[in-house]
């Protein structure tokens, strides 16, 4: 039963993933920004329709790739709300992951007890059942 939950957990998990972000998976364009400095921020900068957009980054993690590249993922109709095109902020957010994890803990609680220490009347007429003969097509 435990297998059971995980498996379909897991199985639910990955078909809510592309129909849930934002920007859409399916309708959102992905192109390369540039990593730039100003004021202290960090940010990646990119262009649609000749108007520039930029991300905010952490600082402590891309200070040291100012002037790279980097892909970023976002709707032509509101690119002010693009996203890093990478797995930790677009695919998998810690709200999001920290909520699964909850709904798992649920789950795996909600087989285990229902699975564990069965009823001893129930475990006798288990254990009693026959299954009765019946013709071939009866």
């Amino acid at each position: 039963m435990i297998k059971s939950v995980l498996l379909l957990f897991i199985a639910c998990f990955i078909c809510y993933l592309p129909f849930s972000r934002t920007p859409d998976y399916f309708d959102s364009d992905i192109t390369p920004a540039l990593i730039e400095a100003k004021n202290g921020d960090v940010f990646a900068v990119f262009q649609e329709s000749g108007k520039q957009y930029q991300v905010a980054l952490d600082p402590l993690i891309y200070q040291s790739k100012i002037g790279t590249r980097i892909e970023i993922r976002y709707e032509l109709s509101a690119p002010q709300h693009a996203k890093l095109n990478q797995v930790i902020g677009y695919w998998l957010e810690p709200k999001e992951v920290l909520g699964a994890v909850l709904i798992l803990i649920v789950l795996l609680i909600a087989a285990y007890a229902t699975t564990h220490r069965p009823d001893a009347a129930s475990l006798k007429e288990q254990i009693e059942f026959k299954k009765e003969d019946t013709g071939k097509y009866v």
